[in-house]
């Protein structure tokens, strides 16, 4: 969680990092001031001028350009390596669906390259069972439509009969009734 305070110009101070509670801006504070401290005593080591001296650059601000940009990148590559994990989880979904999507595309393209790959006679033979089969789908169709069409005449007939069977059960009512009015006056 904090810095250890080893400044002796021999040896690098680490930095440490408390991953439960991650503090970034503390961690780059902590980078620059190491940087800024490590330039300090190699110039002043070496006895060089202030002018051979590599001038701070401000990387928020945009201005020039930012000093050891491999240095800087390795550094950072280090601080996010107890990240990858994570990272990895957060990308996985989006790998299983683009794998998915090629091996989709590649059956597509497999089945599409067989198709290509048909002969003549292949061919052939495909355009005759295609023609078999479409007279085969019109005779089904003429079929259906003849079905339904006796159907319908079927069900008209079963109607008109149901209603002469109700026309001959009233005359039979009918009848029996009169049968019975003409026998009362016989008999009486």
């Amino acid at each position: 969680m904090s810095q250890q305070s080893e400044n002796t110009p021999g040896k690098k101070s680490d930095i440490e990092i408390d991953y439960d509670h991650l503090d970034v801006a503390r961690i780059m504070d902590e980078i620059k001031a190491r940087l800024a401290g490590e330039s300090g005593r190699e110039s002043s080591s070496a006895g060089a001028p202030d002018s051979a001296r590599v001038p701070d650059f401000d990387l928020e601000s945009g201005d020039g350009q930012p000093p050891a940009r491999g240095r800087v990148r390795r550094l950072l590559l280090k601080l996010m390596s107890p990240f990858r994990p994570v990272i990895k989880l957060l990308i996985l979904p989006v790998y299983d669906e683009f794998q998915q999507t090629v091996r989709i595309l590649h059956n597509t393209n497999i089945r599409l390259d067989h198709l290509y790959e048909v002969t003549d006679r292949d061919r052939h033979n495909t355009i005759v069972r295609l023609d078999r089969l479409r007279e085969y789908t019109k005779l089904l169709h003429s079929l259906s439509h003849n079905l339904v069409v006796e159907m319908t005449k079927l069900k008209i007939e079963n109607d008109t009969l149901k209603a002469r069977l109700e026309i001959m059960e009233k005359d039979f009512d009918f009848l029996g009734q009169r049968e019975r009015a003409l026998e009362r006056e016989v008999f009486e």
